[in-house]
C-alpha cells in the first residue's frame, strides 16, 4: 500500500506555509534582478565528483549518491555553487566580467531530519564571478541585507563575518595539505576547536591559531590588539586580511543591521578562500543564510584563475521566522463571482456564463483575486462560507444584470450592496481596493 506520508525528511507545502515560501522567493527575485543579476537553471542531478571534489566532509557524507543506468556515479545537488561554476565553464567564460547570476531551487542532503533541517529544501542565491575587489564583497553583503530588509527582518537578524584567508595563509605556511586543512576547519565549524588545536600541536603557529579562535566578538580595540599580535608574523600577510573584514564590517554596519566579526567562525564548505558570513535569528538555533568568497574553485575545475563570491538564503529556514511579516502584508481583496441563474442540474444560460467570464477577466486585470463560485447553495449560506474563506466582495450576475449589462457588488465587510453598469466596473473597483 502506498504511504500517505512523503519520504522521510521531505515535506508537502500548501496554504500559509507555501505562501511564505513564495513570498521569500518573489522578494528575492525582485531585489536581485533589479541589481543586474540574471537567472540560471541547473540540473538537479550532477556528477558526484562535481560536489565531492571540494565540498567538505559534512557535505560529502550527506549527499544523495547513486549510479544511473549507464553506471555513472551521480548525485542530487546538495548546493548550487558547483553547478553554477560548471555551467559558467561550459558556456559563459566569454561573457563580460563580473558576471552576475542568481538561482532559486531545491537541494538535497541526507541529514538526520529535525527542526529546520530537511532532506529536500530550497535555496535562493547569487554568484558574482570575476571580481576580487572589496566592493564585490560589499555588493553581495548589501544584497543579502536588502533581502532581509524587504522581508521585514532587518532589525531581528545578525550577520556574522570572518575571513577564512587568515587560516588558509597560516596552514599553507605550515605546509598542511588541503585535505587536512579541510578536516581542521570542519572541526572548528562543528565547535570542536580543542580537537582542531590538537591536530596542530607542536607548530610555532599553534598559539596564534588558538588566540585567533578566541576572538569571537571584535570591536575597534580588538582590531588593534589582533593586528599587533599577527604583526609578529608579518611574513604571513595576515594584517591585510584582518583589515579587509574590518572595513567590510564598518561599512555594512552603517546599513542599520547588527553585525559581529568572529575570528573563530568557520563555514563547512571546503572551497571558501576569503570573506565568509552567515545570517542568524534569535528564534532559531541555526543560520538562515550564508555565503563567502571562493577564489580557487573555478581554477580547480579546469578554468582560468577567476575570483568569485556568493550567498544562499535558506528559504524554509527563513520562513520559520517570518510569521509576523506575512500577517502584516495586506492581501489583495478576494472577489467571488456568483452566476445566480437557476443552478440546479447545471442549468446556466450561456450568455450569463460568457458575461460572467468577461467580468472575471476585468477584475483579475485590476489585480484582484477573483474566483468563480462553484458551490450549489443559496446566497444566504454562501455569504458566511466565503467570508470565512477571506473573500471581501461578491459580484452577482443573474438574468436581470445580464440583460441590463450591469453587475451587483456585495461588500461582505460592511454589508453594503450596489448595482453598477458594466462600463463602470473598473472605476468602482479602483475606489474599493
Amino acid at each position: 500500500m502506498i504511504s500517505y506520508e512523503p519520504i522521510r525528511g521531505m515535506k508537502d507545502y500548501y496554504g500559509k506555509e507555501l505562501e511564505k515560501i513564495k513570498f521569500i522567493e518573489n522578494t528575492f527575485r525582485e531585489i536581485v534582478t533589479k541589481a543586474g543579476y540574471s537567472e540560471i537553471y541547473t540540473p538537479v542531478v550532477e556528477e558526484f565528483e562535481l560536489f565531492s571534489l571540494k565540498g567538505g566532509e559534512e557535505l560529502r557524507n550527506t549527499m544523495y549518491v547513486f549510479k544511473d543506468k549507464a553506471g555513472r556515479e551521480v548525485a542530487l545537488r546538495p548546493e548550487f555553487t558547483p553547478s553554477v561554476v560548471r555551467a559558467y565553464l561550459n558556456g559563459m567564460q566569454h561573457l563580460p566580467k563580473p558576471l552576475r547570476l542568481f538561482y532559486i531551487g531545491t537541494v538535497y542532503r541526507y541529514d538526520e531530519p529535525q527542526y529546520g533541517r530537511y532532506r529536500e529544501f530550497r535555496q535562493a542565491g547569487i554568484e558574482l564571478i570575476g571580481s576580487s575587489n572589496i566592493l564585490s564583497d560589499i555588493e553581495v553583503l548589501n544584497l543579502l541585507i536588502e533581502v532581509y530588509s524587504s522581508l521585514g527582518l532587518i532589525n531581528e537578524i545578525e550577520i556574522k563575518i570572518n575571513n577564512i584567508a587568515i587560516y588558509r595563509k597560516i596552514f599553507n605556511n605550515m605546509n598542511i595539505d588541503e585535505s587536512k586543512q579541510e578536516h581542521i576547519l570542519h572541526l572548528i565549524d562543528k565547535g570542536r576547536k580543542d580537537e582542531a588545536i590538537k591536530e596542530l600541536r607542536g607548530s610555532e603557529f599553534t598559539s596564534l591559531i588558538q588566540y585567533l579562535l578566541e576572538q569571537n566578538k571584535m570591536d575597534e580595540n580588538s582590531y588593534e590588539e589582533v593586528i599587533k599580535e599577527v604583526s609578529k608574523y608579518e611574513y604571513l600577510g595576515l594584517k591585510e586580511e584582518i583589515e579587509r573584514i574590518r572595513i567590510i564590517n564598518n561599512i555594512i554596519s552603517e546599513l542599520k543591521v547588527k553585525t559581529k566579526v568572529d575570528l573563530g567562525f568557520v563555514r563547512g564548505l571546503a572551497y571558501y578562500t576569503g570573506v565568509i558570513f552567515e545570517v542568524t535569528h534569535p528564534k532559531v538555533p541555526f543560520s538562515i543564510a550564508g555565503g563567502g568568497r571562493y577564489d580557487g574553485l573555478i581554477e580547480l575545475y579546469g578554468g582560468n584563475d577567476t575570483p568569485a563570491i556568493g550567498f544562499a538564503v535558506g528559504i524554509e529556514r527563513t520562513s520559520l521566522v517570518l510569521n509576523s511579516v506575512i500577517s502584516q502584508k495586506s492581501p489583495k481583496k478576494g472577489v467571488l463571482i456568483i452566476l445566480s441563474e437557476d443552478r440546479s442540474n447545471n442549468n446556466y444560460d450561456e450568455g450569463i456564463i460568457s458575461y460572467g467570464l468577461k467580468t472575471l477577466e476585468k477584475l483579475r486585470r485590476l489585480g484582484l483575486v477573483t474566483t468563480l463560485n462553484l458551490k450549489e447553495q443559496s446566497l444566504s449560506k454562501l455569504i458566511p462560507s466565503y467570508l470565512e474563506e477571506g473573500y471581501s466582495f461578491l459580484v452577482i450576475i443573474g438574468r436581470k444584470e445580464f440583460e441590463e449589462r450591469k453587475v451587483t457588488i456585495k461588500n461582505l465587510e460592511n454589508k453594503t450592496q450596489v448595482t453598477v453598469p458594466e462600463s463602470n466596473i473598473e472605476d468602482y473597483v479602483k475606489q474599493i481596493i
